[in-house]
């Protein structure tokens, strides 16, 4: 299946930080499900897309973007003739596990995918770059009984095994409370477990007995149920007039099969679903994270694996070194110690040999004003007359006369020179570019700087490079051409950074070389540009919703933090300027559980609740940054 190369970037979905590494499992998932697809076609077997995914399609036209698979449903009598031929029909590296199919398969939901990480190339290749494991869930509607006594006694039997089945859940399986709860099935729903085998997957197959028990006749044909559903005491039952004939939904850009009554069966198993909710807390989201820190541990540690970052101390410090513009004005204005100097010497020989020292200074300087500035500068001039009167006070002292008038004229002449030179050499700030579709996040605190008469501003479009599953970069992309026409921009191949050694760089991107999926060039990651300026700014591409750290309906997107948050970026720039003092504090939670308890201090010094361009606060973020560049 194809997909638009940007799907796979970060973004921001509904104020929630959706990861490129999740856009590659979503992916892999509907790669997954165009395969499921195929082989129901082929054999003429009903599903649907539902729960999570539907809803999405339902709301968005896509996954929910906290949710990190997809769900279909199939009745019974449909999903045992899929049974029947899936094996045969799936292509090698899929698998499809259920209950009925595998003794040690411990869940009632089955499902299709692969179940290993893997970097082989053709894998990667059809399923979009996605190493980890992946999978489809497939939920198994089974008919309601005839009779509502007998229905109610499974849903009886159900409720007593669901007592066994949340210490599964929880994986508690171990100690008296887990015999107990195992001897209270057995007794009360007359059954017996093996307790030399694994108890999980024989909890998981009887209730697979009870939910399967009304086929065929014994059952109602007008009326499915999720039966699962009773551990939670719930009934989610779904008339088989609002499910077919099937319809159809788009997801994510493809067409897959949808329930009839896309509104009411939502309505049955969420009630008001047009409200988002993200509750439930971070609980095994995302289900790869798993599987990417066994990884990572497997290659020797983060700091052996080039995709996560590991914080280091040292990251944190930055070595302030003078560029050219700071030498320079330093040794303008140290000419008025030399003034004082003159002023007191008594010794003609040794005032004679300070003129001339002084004067080859001052020709130092400017030879230095004109290389960077060109010739035809304003200060230069006055640094020639600077000179000349120093050559009329080395006159009179050869002739042992005194020069105070000479050198009073100095002192007129140096000040109008920083005046005039702060005019005509600017302070300069560079913009790093990367993706001209997040230059919205940038524009307005630009516009506001043209106005600052003390700062020159320079935007420069740099190169970007998407990652394969591998980690190995393919093609290099520049979007020079797709930033706004009427700004003039900096082309970084004639730009000189260790000879320039601008004020200040401003970056748009945190994560250097942790992005699985996309890496600006490597010569701009953040380690590398603060060896060039005194100040290295970050300010993030993007928005969020609020983010409370400790609240559990935030849980998902603490975790996704990790993506943004834990980052190079954050921690080589001097000041990140953030959306809001609520995410501020938030950010300094998260960097603080990321790196240390000792370094909270520093994030509370390097995060600047500033307000962003994307909300308006142009004004409020230029006024932070420049108070920030006065310190």
């Amino acid at each position: 299946m194809e997909f638009a190369k940007d799907f796979f970037e970060d973004e921001i979905r509904n104020g929630f930080y959706v990861p490129g590494i999740m856009k590659r499992c979503w992916a892999s998932t509907i790669e997954i499900l165009s395969e499921v697809d195929k082989v129901c076609k082929k054999h003429n077997i009903p599903y649907y897309i539902d729960y999570g995914t539907l809803l999405g399609a339902k709301r968005s036209g896509g996954f929910i973007p906290w949710d990190d698979d997809i769900d279909i449903s199939m009745n019974r009598e449909d999903y045992d003739r899929f049974r029947s031929v899936v094996d045969e029909e799936l292509p090698p590296e899929l698998e499809f596990n259920s209950v009925e199919k595998n003794d040690d398969y411990d869940n009632i939901i089955a499902s299709v995918g692969f179940h290993d990480v893997s970097f082989d190339s053709y894998r990667l290749g059809k399923y979009h770059e996605f190493p980890f494991l992946s999978a489809i869930d497939i939920c198994v509607n089974d008919r309601i009984a005839r009779d509502n006594d007998l229905e109610e006694l499974r849903e009886a039997k159900i409720i007593v095994l669901a007592q066994l089945m949340k210490k599964i859940f929880d994986k508690e399986l171990e100690g008296k409370n887990f015999e107990k709860a195992l001897q209270l099935v057995e007794s009360k729903l007359m059954v017996r477990f093996n307790r030399k085998k694994d108890i999980p997957p024989q909890g998981y197959r009887l209730l697979n007995k009870f939910c399967k028990e009304f086929e065929g006749e014994k059952g109602r044909e007008d009326l499915y149920g999720w039966i699962p559903q009773t551990f939670k005491t719930e009934r989610m039952y779904f008339p088989k007039e609002d499910v077919f004939p099937l319809s159809e939904i788009s997801f994510e850009g493809f067409n897959f099969p949808a329930p009839k009554n896309v509104d009411k069966i939502l309505r049955i198993e969420y009630g008001d679903y047009e409200k988002p909710c993200k509750s439930g807390g971070s609980h095994g989201y995302p289900f790869f994270y798993t599987y990417e820190r066994s990884l990572i541990k497997s290659a020797g540690g983060e700091e052996n694996w080039h995709f996560r970052y590991s914080f280091k101390k040292e990251d944190i410090l930055h070595e302030k070194k003078e560029n050219i513009r700071d030498i320079v004005f330093s040794a303008i204005n140290s000419l008025m110690s030399q003034e004082e100097m003159l002023k007191q010497v008594e010794n003609f020989d040794f005032l004679r040999s300070t003129l001339a020292e002084t004067q080859n200074m001052v020709l130092t300087i400017g030879n230095t004003i004109e290389q960077r500035l060109g010739e035809n500068t304003k200060t230069v001039p006055l640094l020639s007359r600077y000179c000349e009167i120093l050559f009329r006070a080395y006159e009179k002292a050869e002739k042992e006369e005194r020069a105070e008038n000479e050198i009073r004229a100095l002192e007129t002449i140096r000040q109008e020179c920083v005046q005039v030179l702060e005019r005509e050499w600017k302070k300069t700030m560079v913009i790093l570019l990367d993706k001209a579709k997040h230059f919205s996040s940038i524009e307005g605190f630009y516009k506001k700087m043209l106005e600052n008469d003390t700062w020159e501003v320079l935007l420069m479009p740099i190169p970007y490079l998407y990652r394969k599953g591998s980690g190995a970069f393919s093609e290099e992309v520049i979007d020079t051409e797709k930033f706004p026409k009427e700004y003039s921009y900096t082309d970084y191949k004639n730009y000189a950074f260790d000879t320039m050694m601008p004020d200040c760089i401003v970056m748009n991107s945190p994560y250097d070389s942790c992005n699985v999926v996309y890496s600006i060039d490597p010569f701009f990651y953040s380690e590398n540009m603060k060896k060039f300026t005194n100040n290295l700014f970050y300010i993030p591409w993007f928005v969020t919703d609020e983010i409370e750290w400790g609240v559990e309906e935030d849980g998902k997107a603490i975790t996704m933090m990790d993506y943004y948050v834990c980052q190079p970026t954050l921690s080589h720039a001097d000041h990140s300027f953030v959306q809001s003092e609520q995410i501020r504090k938030t950010y300094i939670e998260k960097l603080t559980e990321f790196s240390g308890e000792e370094t909270r201090g520093i994030w509370e010094d390097k995060i600047i609740a500033a307000g962003s361009c994307l909300q308006e606060k142009d004004e409020e973020l230029t006024e932070h940054i420049l108070s920030c560049l006065e310190k």
